[in-house]
């Protein structure tokens, strides 16, 4: 069998190795895994800075180039529903009184003419309709409808009534009985003003509408004081499943939060670079997407991130987010959520990349990329694929530090052993390191000060596979000096220039071959993620 480098590295380091034995059994039970399930959502008011520079096009064409599709944009967010329709405006649009404590947000054709020619040709959108101004019969998010479609056309699939609408009694927005069936009701009267309007019957292929968009989790105590009954389940039982409208549901996750100084407290790498947290975080959904499934309409994570209320540097910005935004997708795709919407605004410290110079918490911060883009990109290369692939956990690579994923190349619910196509293996053991630790991009104080001590672990791998002896597989690895590096992150060997998103380098795959009985072994250091395929 020949075996990576990193084994023989290891050994001349002489540094003790975690042994990990791992079982890929056969017949699976599996989920489609969508060439887009890394997707974005765009604060309305910070459009205009995504748009200003050519930071986010390129980066959005290095994920089409390897994956076939570029991602999905969502233009939605808390903004959406502060957004107001003006034809008559001399300007593209404004946000009152600015764009970082927006009350309103008056917009124009021109805006949505702005960004939806930016993107790469072939982006999707979907576009957030204001659900809160109830006044005139909803006229303001009628005519939001009209004017998106009449600029975007085809490119733009869904639309989505309002904004984490269980959040409405708390905002002051809808009274203390907002319930699952006012919300029906509500979005019924708008839906069918839209789908019976003149542009949306003459339409080929007309948008969509994405429902739902709950903010709070199945597991969590609502904003509100008041019970409410908000989740899919309640949602589908009440009969919001036309399937001639609905093209998904949507709820958001943010598993921390610095929105409140309790939570601001209970901040944690730790605790975002663990798998056993996320999977109590995803796995709450089970029961939705059972709902969802029975009504045969998809559940996506519409809108999410590190921590609510724009993310923490120093843990939103570094490496064990990349970790952690790897290993959510893929789980999210296995248990049957095919889409997750990473959310962005351009001072947000969670936001993937920066497309301006900004002035934050009194430093002066550089437009660049951050290190969740590099988990995208190395997400790229596992959705990448010639046909359908569906996904597994691996029940034996299931732990707080160690997640596994198998990957196959057909379309049917379970797996016969001869299509596994790919495997990825994410370590999420927190290796503090001492490089790589800034990066102009985000804030210096945030910058890790706690290191590790002694060398870093390694893991030497094993796994039962059905592949044959002989088989040839490459391996692409998603690398960084530790899980609190900001920078120096790359995907065997290539990274990309801040400023601009051009790629530095080449990517240089390693080989391994399949050992007796289908074997495949390999070493990975603590705080990395592997991608092993078929060539």
């Amino acid at each position: 069998m020949v075996k990576s480098s990193h084994l023989a590295l290891s050994a001349a380091l002489a540094v003790a190795a975690i042994a990990t034995d791992v079982s890929v059994p056969n017949h699976l039970p599996t989920r489609q895994l969508l060439q887009d399930a890394y997707a974005y959502s765009l604060e309305p008011v910070w459009t205009q800075d995504y748009i200003s520079s050519n930071l986010t096009r390129n980066l959005m064409n290095v994920i089409a180039d390897i994956t076939g599709k570029p991602p999905t944009f969502r233009v939605g967010g808390n903004t959406g529903d502060q957004t107001y329709y003006h034809p008559e405006l001399n300007i593209s649009a404004v946000a009152l009184p600015n764009t970082t404590v927006t009350n309103t947000f008056n917009i124009s054709n021109a805006w949505f003419e702005q960004w939806g020619s930016y993107f790469p040709q072939g982006t999707d959108f979907l576009y957030t309709l204001n659900l809160k101004d109830n006044s005139s019969a909803w006229a303001n998010a009628v005519q939001e409808a009209a004017a998106a479609y009449s600029v975007l056309g085809d490119k733009l699939k869904l639309f989505e009534l309002g904004n984490e609408i269980d959040h409405f009694i708390n905002k002051g927005w809808r009274p203390s009985t907002w319930d699952v069936a006012m919300y029906i009701q509500q979005w019924r009267n708008i839906s069918d003003q839209i789908v019976h309007s003149s542009w949306y019957e003459a339409a080929d292929q007309p948008p969509k509408f994405q429902a739902a968009v709950f903010a709070d989790p199945p597991w969590v105590p609502d904003q509100q004081d008041e019970i409410d009954d908000f989740d899919i389940i309640n949602l589908t039982r009440a009969g919001l499943t036309e399937h001639d409208k609905v093209g998904s549901y949507a709820v958001h996750l943010y598993p921390q939060s610095t929105c409140d100084t309790t939570r601001w407290y209970r901040l944690s790498l730790d605790l975002l670079s663990n798998h056993s947290v996320l999977w109590r975080n995803v796995s709450q959904y089970v029961p939705q997407v059972v709902a969802a499934d029975k009504a045969g309409i998809p559940l996506v994570f519409g809108e999410t991130n590190s921590a609510s209320c724009s993310g923490r540097s120093g843990i939103s910005d570094t490496f064990g987010a990349a970790l952690w935004n790897v290993d959510y997708v893929l789980l999210a795709a296995s248990i049957g959520m095919p889409k997750v919407y990473f959310h962005l605004g351009a001072n947000a410290e969670y936001s993937s990349f920066v497309p301006l110079p900004y002035q934050h918490k009194n430093e002066s911060l550089s437009a660049g990329i951050r290190s969740l883009f590099y988990g995208h990109y190395f997400t790229a290369h596992v959705l990448a694929a010639d046909t359908q692939q569906r996904i597994a956990q691996i029940p034996s690579a299931n732990t707080s530090d160690f997640s596994g994923y198998a990957i196959y190349s057909s379309g049917h619910h379970h797996r016969h052993s001869e299509d596994l196509n790919k495997l990825v293996f994410i370590d999420l053991q927190v290796w503090n390191g001492t490089q790589g630790l800034s990066n102009p991009s985000t804030l210096s104080t945030t910058d890790s000060t706690s290191h590790s001590a002694g060398q870093r672990p390694v893991r030497e791998v094993s796994i039962s596979t059905s592949w044959k002896q002989g088989t040839c597989l490459a391996i692409t690895r998603l690398q960084a000096p530790g899980t609190n590096a900001k920078s120096e992150i790359s995907v065997s060997g290539v990274s990309f220039e801040s400023q601009t998103g051009k790629q530095v380098g080449e990517i240089q795959k390693e080989q391994v071959v399949v050992g007796k009985n289908g074997q495949v072994c390999f070493v990975m250091q603590a705080a990395e993620a592997v991608l092993i395929e078929r060539k």
